[in-house]
């Protein structure tokens, strides 16, 4: 009896984490979910249980448009049905009726199986814009995305938190007040946890990562799995800092968050800028015309000025004044190379 009481407390323990990890779930982790379902029907009763505390059941699939008997159909014939309770399930209860008992559990949990599946596809998803292509879009927690050009980013909006990974480029959230579950941004070099906010986040080219708050606050942190240390820091609205792949976070003093966010309007703001990341900018904007730098790697030179993001020849004429470096234009390429 005492081992039975310990099998139940852990078979309800994996029920609850199951049901705490499906509205952020991979589709690999919903593959699993689904064959843990169909390895007993004990399974499915415990996790029924748990969804009916949450969701009570009440008015879940009423149109019957997913196949509620498909996830029982799927549990091996030599999988025994089990009772957990002589009290809730009477020696009494026919094998039949016991056998109903068990499709009907079966079919409301595959129903809210399939009503989460549904409600986590909505609330993730990848997003990507091409070169040139600016998106806005609004989550389903009303937060707002602008996503820059040639840029990527994964959504999972769960109960307990909404995570947002910039794998590529760069974005500006406003994000929708939610006391209970918490926004956070992965960038490549660290995590940006909004306070209530409107912030930029971009991943430049050498691998750092670039906040500028234009509401609100954030908290900063570098990852620990990228970075040799980690640190944090707490910024400020008008305020800009670098997450640098060593781990390290710098406040930048001299940084204007409208020259950060100066992409809005096309524009190309550069503060010190390497020849390296200037020609990374323009060639997120400009699908027909792509500036390459050739034999030129780790230059010491900086730059400063403000261009149309989509005219990459502005560069090329500026460049151009360089003694030490030639201009050549071949076909849709314009090479940058040492004289």
């Amino acid at each position: 009896m005492h081992l039975q009481r310990k099998i139940d407390g852990l078979l309800a323990l994996r029920a609850s984490e199951w049901f705490d990890l499906l509205p952020v779930a991979t589709a690999e982790e919903l593959r699993a979910f689904d064959a843990w379902l169909s390895e007993s029907r004990l399974h499915v009763q415990e996790f029924l249980e748990i969804a009916e505390v949450e969701y009570q059941l009440q008015g879940v699939d009423p149109h019957r448009r997913h196949d509620l008997e498909a996830l029982l159909a799927r549990v091996s014939s030599e999988v025994p049905t089990l009772r957990r309770d002589p009290v809730t399930t009477p020696r009494a209860r026919s094998g039949g009726a016991r056998r109903r008992l068990a499709m009907v559990s079966a079919a409301a949990c595959a129903s809210i199986f399939a009503v989460i599946v549904a409600w986590w596809s909505y609330n993730s998803g990848q997003y990507v814009t091409g070169i040139g292509e600016q998106r806005e879009l609004e989550l389903a927690d009303r937060s707002v995305v602008t996503l820059n050009a040639d840029s990527k980013m994964a959504v999972h909006l769960g109960s307990a938190s909404r995570q947002i990974d910039l794998l590529q480029g760069e974005a500006i959230f406003k994000v929708a007040h939610d006391a209970y579950r918490p926004f956070q941004v992965h960038a490549r070099a660290g995590l940006v946890r909004a306070i209530g906010t409107q912030f930029d986040v971009y991943n430049g080219a050498g691998g750092d990562t670039r906040v500028a708050v234009l509401e609100g606050r954030v908290w900063l942190k570098s990852e620990p799995e990228i970075a040799t240390h980690s640190s944090t820091l707490t910024l400020e609205v008008g305020e800009v800092a670098d997450i640098d792949p060593d781990g390290a976070i710098r406040r930048l003093v001299n940084v204007a968050v409208t020259n950060v966010v100066a992409w809005r309007e096309r524009r190309l703001v550069f503060d010190g800028a390497s020849l390296e990341d200037m020609v990374a900018e323009f060639n997120r904007y400009n699908r027909g015309v792509q500036l390459r730098l050739e034999g030129i790697a780790n230059d010491p030179r900086r730059y400063d000025g403000v261009f149309d993001a989509t005219e990459p020849t502005a560069l090329a004429d500026l460049l151009a004044r360089e003694p030490d470096l030639v201009i050549e234009h071949r076909g849709s390429e314009i090479v940058i190379r040492k004289r």
